[in-house]
């Protein structure tokens, strides 16, 4: 491949990157603002950096994530994360400890002693799944805490 064809084809290659996925205009250039949230991991709306320039295309006003911008997202993203996580265990952990003591509630869900204190004091970093178990306990705790109690009290079926 001669050095003329080399060049072309980088321009090509630079000008597909830089091509609207949606309607395929030219140019697509960043844009901070606030406001903008992104689907990350299980949440459906996690905020974007108000700061962040996110590839936007002037003709059709999509905004997107490219691969260049996902890598400078995602330290910051899975900060964002960790720190939702830790605030919705907070509350899922207050919500259920009006029904039960957070000691019983360790035992009943095979958690460490004093593992959920030192979420809720936000020492640790709860995984999701935790986190969404917790959430449905904490939705009609009365009800899904006597489920689970009775459901940890029947024999093992062989």
């Amino acid at each position: 491949m001669s050095s003329e064809s080399r060049e072309s084809a980088s321009a090509q290659s630079q000008t597909a990157a830089l091509a609207c996925p949606h309607c395929g205009g030219p140019a697509v250039r960043g844009r901070p603002r606030p406001g903008r949230t992104v689907r990350y991991r299980n949440l459906a709306a996690l905020p974007v950096p108000a700061d962040i320039s996110l590839p936007s295309c002037p003709r059709c006003r999509i905004e997107f994530v490219d691969p260049e911008t996902q890598a400078r997202l995602q330290p910051l993203l899975h900060e964002a994360y960790r720190r939702v996580l830790q605030q919705r265990v907070r509350v899922s952990i207050d919500a259920l400890m009006r029904h039960i003591s957070q000691r019983k509630l360790e035992l009943l869900l095979g958690l460490s002693q004093g593992y959920l204190s030192r979420l809720r004091s936000g020492g640790g970093n709860p995984s999701p799944e935790l986190v969404s178990n917790l959430a449905l306990l904490a939705g009609d705790p009365v009800a899904r805490l006597a489920e689970l109690e009775r459901y940890w009290a029947e024999p093992v079926a062989g």
